[in-house]
């Protein structure tokens, strides 16, 4: 598994809407970024690299990176990933879906196929470009549309070959964003 994929894990956002970095926010007595690198080592061993320029996340022990272009969101965070990876297969997660499961992103690795650019999950009608595994091949696309400030990652994939699985019933809760005051008080009830 070493050398065959690597998880990248996009914190470099201003996390507005909740107001604090969310990635320090805890669940279940640890932080979200904790918990996400909790779920993401059985499925890569050491190969994760957290995405942000705050040094605290360096206490976790794993590699960090910042962004490569600045405030240009999610879309910068895959472009800092893929330019960054060794390696064909990388899982980008953010950094706001702290109920992942080792399962959920197994099954995904294992169902991710080199034929497409990138393999994103959905729930219901709801795609997940970030809960997703893309082909460092994708870094080469990406200055265009960041350049031209075109950073909606969902019409980034548009562009891509990609599959979008329907993830298992038993996990869908898995994928809720955590982005609001509110949502990460319901997360904690």
């Amino acid at each position: 598994m070493e050398n065959v994929i690597t998880a990248y894990i996009l914190a470099g956002g201003k996390s507005q809407r909740m107001g604090t970095d969310k990635g320090f926010l805890e669940w279940k007595g640890q932080s979200f970024m904790a918990n996400i690198i909790a779920a993401v080592t059985p499925v890569v061993g050491g190969n994760i690299v957290i995405v942000s320029s705050d040094e605290r996340y360096d206490a976790l022990g794993v590699t960090r990176i910042s962004d490569i272009v600045s405030n240009k969101g999610p879309l910068g965070g895959i472009y800092s990933a893929l330019k960054h990876t060794a390696t064909k297969r990388n899982l980008i997660l953010s950094v706001d879906v702290p109920m992942i499961s080792s399962e959920l992103l197994q099954w995904l690795v294992d169902a991710h196929s080199n034929a497409y650019q990138m393999t994103q999950v959905q729930v219901d009608e709801k795609s997940c470009p970030l809960v997703a595994v893309y082909d460092r091949s994708v870094r080469i696309l990406l200055p265009e549309f960041l350049s031209a400030n075109q950073l909606k990652v969902r019409k980034f994939v548009e562009e891509l070959s990609h599959q979008t699985l329907s993830v298992p019933e038993q996990w869908s809760a898995q994928l809720q964003n955590i982005n609001t005051p509110e949502e990460y008080k319901n997360l904690n009830q």
